[in-house]
C-alpha cells in the first residue's frame, strides 16, 4: 500500500502517530513525506523509519509552487501542496496507485479493506465523503484520496493540481473552497470515480454522532463497516513541562472519548516520548473554551429533536455565501 502526506516540523509528532497507527495493523506499506521546511526533514531522516520515504518541498522549484508560497497563508499553501506532493510521489517512485492523507488521522484498522473496495470497483479515483447531512465545503473531504497511475487517473489528479496552483484559498467562492471543493467536479469531468461507501473511512467531529462504535465498527442505520480511520481536525496539542494538553473544539461523548481520543493521545505521548525525546508524564484532554463546550453540549441533545445540524448548515450558507459566478476553471 502506498499513501503520502505532508507536515512540518511543528506538525511532526501527528504525523509520527498516523505512521504509527497504520504500522500497527501492516507491515506491507510505505508513507511518503513531504517535509514543509528542513527540521522536518532532517528529524525525519536521522529516525531512519523503514517504511517512510522523505523528501522536502525546499527542493522542488518549480515557479508556480513558488508563486503560491509567495502569496498564500501557510494553511492555504500546504492545501496547495497536497495534490502537487501526490502527483509528484506517483511519477518520481513509479508507483501503481497512491493514496494522500491528511497527517492528523489516526487508523484503527487496516487500510487494506479500502483498497478492496475501490479495487472492486475498478476505481482509478476514490473520494471519501464526509458523511455529513448539510455539507457545506464540499461533499468529499480531501483526508483521503486515492489515484490509480493510469490514464483517468493521472489525467484527474493533474488537473486537480494545477486548479489547485492556479486558486486555493480559505474561503467560498466560483463554486470552490481551498483544495476541497474542486472533488465534487471529479466524477462529472473524468471517467472510474468512485466514491467510498464505508462510514468508518473518516470519522470525525462533523459526524461522529451520527454512527455508534463498537468492536471495532461503525454501525449507522442498521448497517456496519470496518472503522478504518479517525480525522483529528480542531485538535491542537501542546506539551509543557512534560504535560501534554489535547484542545479540541467538539463536545465529546464519553463513547467518543475513549473510542478515539484517548487512544490518539497514548500514541502521540508515545511519538513524543520514543522518537521526539521528549517525555510526556501527564496527559490533559480539556475544551479550548468552556463556554464554547457548553454550547457544543447543549446543541448535541438538542439536536435530538430539533434540526440543530440543519440551522448550523444555513447560517454557514449564508456566512459564506458565494456573491460570484458559477466555478470557472479560467483565472
Amino acid at each position: 500500500m502506498y499513501f503520502c502526506t505532508l507536515f512540518d516540523s511543528n506538525y511532526i509528532s501527528k504525523g509520527l502517530t498516523l505512521y504509527l497507527s497504520i504500522k500497527k495493523y501492516t507491515d506491507t506499506f510505505t508513507l511518503y513525506v513531504m517535509a514543509m521546511d528542513r527540521k522536518c526533514q532532517l528529524i525525519l531522516s536521522n529516525m531512519c523509519f523503514e517504511r517512510i520515504v522523505v523528501d522536502c518541498i525546499d527542493d522542488i522549484k518549480d515557479p508556480k509552487l513558488i508563486e503560491a508560497q509567495n502569496h498564500r497563508s501557510r494553511a492555504e499553501y500546504c492545501w496547495t501542496c497536497g495534490p502537487y506532493i501526490t502527483d509528484f510521489f506517483l511519477h518520481k517512485y513509479e508507483l501503481p496507485y497512491i493514496a494522500y492523507l491528511d497527517s492528523d488521522l489516526m487508523f484503527f484498522s487496516s487500510p487494506q479493506v479500502v483498497f478492496d473496495e475501490l479495487e472492486r470497483k475498478n476505481a482509478s479515483v476514490g473520494l471519501a465523503s464526509h458523511f455529513t447531512k448539510y455539507p457545506v465545503f464540499g461533499k468529499y473531504c480531501v483526508q483521503y484520496v486515492y489515484f490509480k497511475n493510469d490514464v483517468d487517473g493521472e489525467r484527474c489528479l493533474r488537473w486537480w493540481r494545477d486548479e489547485c496552483l492556479k486558486w486555493c484559498y480559505s474561503r467560498v467562492e466560483d463554486g470552490k473552497y481551498g483544495d476541497q471543493k474542486y472533488l465534487d467536479y471529479f466524477a462529472d469531468k473524468f471517467n472510474r470515480v468512485c466514491e467510498i461507501e464505508n462510514r468508518g473511512v473518516g470519522v470525525a467531529y462533523w459526524n461522529m454522532n451520527d454512527n455508534s462504535y463498537r468492536d471495532g465498527f461503525t454501525y449507522y442505520k442498521g448497517d456496519k463497516w470496518p472503522t478504518v480511520f479517525f480525522h483529528y481536525s480542531g485538535i491542537n496539542v501542546q506539551v509543557k513541562d512534560g504535560v501534554m494538553t489535547f484542545r479540541h473544539s467538539m463536545y465529546l461523548t464519553k463513547s467518543i472519548r475513549q473510542t478515539f481520543i484517548e487512544p490518539y493521545a497514548e500514541l502521540m505521548k508515545e511519538a513524543f516520548t520514543k522518537y521526539l525525546n521528549t517525555p510526556i508524564r501527564e496527559v490533559v484532554i480539556t475544551p479550548l473554551s468552556v463556554w464554547n463546550y457548553r454550547v457544543k453540549s447543549i446543541t448535541h441533545y438538542l439536536n435530538k429533536v430539533l434540526p440543530i445540524d440543519w440551522a448550523v448548515a444555513q447560517v454557514m450558507k449564508v456566512k459564506y455565501k458565494e456573491s460570484h459566478k458559477p466555478y470557472s476553471e479560467k483565472q
